[in-house]
Order: C-alpha cells, then sequence, then structure tokens
C-alpha cells in the first residue's frame, strides 16, 4: 500500500490554469475520490499522479519517494480509463496480459506465471470463461471489467480510475460500484478516482475532495462534506438542499438565529466557523425535515402547501410553500399525499447549516 501526497500543485496551459495549487494527502489503502464538475481540473490532477503530465508547480510523493518527474512506467500506477481503451483485435486474455508481456523481462515473469496472474485478475472481475472472447463481443459491464482486471494485474501501488462508470446504463453502474468496491476493500490498493457523479463519490468513498475551478475547496469524509459543507458551492453541488440568504440577529458561539430575505421566518441554526459576516446563506438538507410536529427547543414548526410531488418508489420528492419560500421536503414513499395539501413540519435547527455569503 502507497500513500499519495501532492504539495501545492499546479499546472497552466498558456493563460488557462487547469489546477492551481492543490494540496492532498491519500493515505495508505484509502479510497479517495476527486469529484468536481467539468472543467474543475479533477483529471488534470489525476493525469498528474500517474505521470502524464508534469506540474508546473509542487511536487508529488508516494510515500516519501519524490516521483514528480518520473516517467509513468517508473509509478507502477494503473489506470482506468472512460473509454476502457481495449484492443479490440486482442481476446481479453491478450488484452489483461498486455502490460504483464510488455513488462515480462523487468519484471522476470514466466509464460506461465503470466498466465496464472491473468487468471486471478479475471476470477477477481468475475470473467472466468472469458478469455477467449474479443471486445466487440462484450457487453459494456464485461468491457469495464476487462479493463479493470488489465490494471489490477499488474498488482500497481496506486490505482487511478478516470470516470470509468460514465458509460454504463444506471442498474449496471450501481452494481459496478459494489464490485469497485469490495475489490478495493478486498486487496486494499490505494485508490484514486475522478468522478461528477455526487451519488458514485458519497457512496464509494472513505475521503472525497471537492474541485472548483481547479482548487480543492473542501476535503472530508462523504458526510462531513454532505451535513456540513463549507461554502455554498459545495453545498449546492452535492446532493440536494434548500438554501436561503438572510441576516444574522443573533450569534452565540456555533449557534445562530437569521432573519431570511423577503420573509418573516426567523431560523436558528449552526455556523461551521465563530465569526459570520452580516449576510449569510441558510442551508437545508431535505432528509433531516422532520413531517409534523416533532420539535426541541429551538427547532421551527411551520405549516407549507404542497405545490409539488414527485413519487420516486422509495420517496416522494416533494416542494413546500411556505409563505413565499419554496423548501424541497422527502416524504415516506407510502405516504398518501396529493398537491395542493397543507403540511406541518419541523426544521431542526441542530441541523441546519449556516454559511457566509460567499460575494
Amino acid at each position: 500500500m502507497t500513500r499519495v501526497t501532492l504539495e501545492n500543485i499546479s499546472k497552466y496551459y498558456g493563460n488557462v490554469v487547469a489546477v492551481e495549487d492543490v494540496s492532498l494527502k491519500v493515505e495508505k489503502g484509502e479510497f479517495f475520490t476527486i469529484l468536481g464538475p467539468s472543467g474543475c481540473g479533477k483529471t488534470t490532477t489525476l493525469r498528474i499522479i500517474a505521470g502524464f503530465e508534469v506540474p508546473d508547480k509542487g511536487k508529488v510523493y508516494f510515500d516519501d519517494e519524490d516521483v514528480t518527474f518520473s516517467k509513468p512506467y517508473k509509478r507502477n500506477t494503473a489506470m482506468v480509463f472512460q473509454n476502457y481503451a481495449l484492443w479490440p483485435h486482442m481476446t481479453v486474455y491478450e488484452n489483461v496480459a498486455y502490460g504483464l508481456k510488455i513488462k515480462r523481462k523487468e519484471l522476470g515473469l514466466t509464460e506461465e506465471e503470466i498466465k496464472k496472474r491473468v487468471e486471478w485478475a479475471l476470477e477477481l472481475v468475475k470473467l472466468k470463461g472469458f478469455e477467449n472472447r474479443y471486445p466487440l463481443q462484450l457487453s459494456g459491464g464485461q468491457q469495464q471489467r476487462v479493463a479493470l482486471a488489465r490494471a489490477l494485474v499488474v498488482q500497481p501501488r496506486v490505482l487511478l480510475l478516470d470516470e470509468p462508470l460514465s458509460n454504463l446504463d444506471a442498474k449496471l453502474r450501481i452494481e459496478m460500484r459494489e464490485e469497485l468496491k469490495r475489490l478495493q476493500r478486498s486487496l486494499g490498493i490505494t485508490t484514486i478516482y475522478v468522478t461528477h457523479d455526487q451519488l458514485e463519490a458519497m457512496s464509494m468513498s472513505d475521503r472525497i475532495a471537492v474541485m472548483n475551478r481547479g482548487r480543492v475547496v473542501q476535503a472530508g469524509t462523504p458526510k462531513e462534506l454532505y451535513f456540513k459543507p463549507r461554502s455554498i458551492f459545495v453545498a449546492d453541488f452535492l446532493g440536494r438542499s434548500s438554501i436561503y440568504r438572510g441576516l444574522v440577529l443573533e450569534q452565540s458561539g456555533y449557534e445562530v438565529k437569521v432573519q431570511l430575505e423577503d420573509s418573516n421566518l426567523v431560523l436558528k441554526g449552526i455556523a461551521l466557523e465563530e465569526k459570520l459576516p452580516p449576510k449569510v446563506a441558510v442551508v437545508i438538507r431535505p432528509e433531516v425535515i422532520k413531517i409534523g410536529e416533532d420539535a426541541e427547543p429551538g427547532d421551527i414548526v411551520v405549516k407549507g402547501i404542497l405545490e409539488f410531488a414527485m413519487f420516486t418508489g422509495e420517496k416522494i420528492e416533494g416542494r413546500l410553500r411556505i409563505h413565499n419560500l419554496k423548501l424541497l421536503i422527502y416524504l415516506p414513499g407510502y405516504m398518501d399525499v396529493s398537491v395542493g395539501s397543507e403540511l406541518t413540519i419541523t426544521i431542526p435547527w441542530r441541523n441546519t447549516v449556516i454559511l457566509p455569503i460567499e460575494e
């Protein structure tokens, strides 16, 4: 297992800033995800770790070894790409064995040892018996497994994955999330995963770094990022929420009372810093809202009209109008409710996050 450290990494393409001052530490055996919108710098960061790009500033370390200017083949990483990059004229066996045959002399491998490693890798990804098929004879999910087997067979120090599930259908993506997590856990390999899919990131990762405009804006566990976002960008990008502007009425430590703009509603919440500016944002996740009157001291109980409802199976996603505010709520899927109904809800103050406005 290998620890990966980035120290103040920057990468420029002419006047375009791709990555700026990124510092990260990925622990040994960790499943670490770099998450962000298109063009935020996440793939460039991954390519710098792989050695396909050289940073203009900063250092890359594998454990205590400076690999900033090391060639990709000397780093002993393996990458799984979005488009799988399989050789169409080679069988599954030949695709998986390709990396080993390239390194055959370096690793001192016999043909029998290569065969055993390929069989081991195909067994891992549940493709035993597919050795003689060609990529075009496989489904998208099977091709993705071949690409994964090809990466694992060289027993890399670090496994790098660049949006490997984006070409799969929704059901298969869920299955492959579970499969990737199982493999990573069983092998204990340090894994760095790039995606723009928040659900993928939260369901698979030990920790996540959220990037925007070339910078890491927050890093932490999925729960930390989801329930304790430190910026409006993270709160809005990761999952769903209702975000309102307001003015601070009172702050005592991390407890804050806020008067919402254009509303007579006053909400209490938790700040993540002790001193807030006068103008703030209030973030309410739909999962924390209680249906009915179930309040503790400091919670807000309000009534509203259900303006929109969408049944998704496990839950009903609804939009509740409270005076001139619209609040996203989740209702149980079995609940019998219709648009136009009046609902009473409780907003728990301990799960309401108050953030400074980013002007």
